[in-house]
């Protein structure tokens, strides 16, 4: 079963057909959608971070999203679907992941070993994904706080701390903290329980 985030792309992608077109009228690649998505959500984190306006970075980062969405309908539309995509896609998603903690940082709301917890955690998530997936295991929907989960929880984050909402904020960051680490709990054992029961099967 798809993840929160790919059924939000595919309903995404239906949407936004016509954009995606006038992107490929435009002569833009997927890949250079995808980075230009990533730099739209780093400006957007970073507008947070440094200036503290919700409301920019609301909507800069929501049209880093719909490029997120665009560029798998753009590379399909143009057979131009590639592995590099893929890969590119999946990494620069690994650095917008760090980059949107930034904001909890500088907004004093968590600090540097805080921060550092949630990146790292964040970090596991997709690095069990990506290593029980090399081995063979079906990762998909496993795990409480996925991507999608994530973000949404930070956005939510974002605002409570937007309208001052200081203690809320804090107390949801830690829910994300405790929710990202029994992600990965969840998907080691996951990978221990398929592959244990692959060698004793064999």
């Amino acid at each position: 079963m798809p993840d929160v985030l790919t059924r939000i792309k595919q309903r995404l992608e239906k949407i936004l057909e016509p954009l995606g077109n006038l992107f490929v009228a435009l002569g833009l690649s997927p890949n250079q959608i995808t980075v230009l998505g990533f730099l739209l959500g780093a400006v957007a984190v970073a507008t947070l971070a440094f200036t503290g306006s919700f409301p920019v970075f609301l909507c800069l980062f929501a049209f880093a999203g719909l490029m997120d969405a665009i560029d798998g309908y753009v590379a399909r539309k143009t057979n131009k679907a590639t592995s590099f995509g893929a890969f590119l896609d999946s990494t620069l998603d690994r650095a917008t992941d760090a980059l949107t903690v930034l904001p909890l940082y500088t907004a004093g709301l968590t600090n540097t070993y805080e921060a550092l917890l949630l990146v790292t955690g964040e970090l596991l998530v997709s690095y069990t994904r990506a290593r029980a997936e090399s081995l063979g295991v079906k990762m998909a929907g496993v795990g409480l706080a996925e991507r999608a989960e994530r973000l949404i929880a930070k956005v939510a984050i974002y605002l409570l701390l937007a309208l001052n909402y200081r203690t809320p904020a804090y107390i949801l960051f830690w829910a994300l903290v405790a929710a990202t680490y029994y992600t990965v709990a969840q998907r080691i054992t996951h990978a221990y329980k398929t592959l244990t029961h692959a060698t004793t099967s064999a």
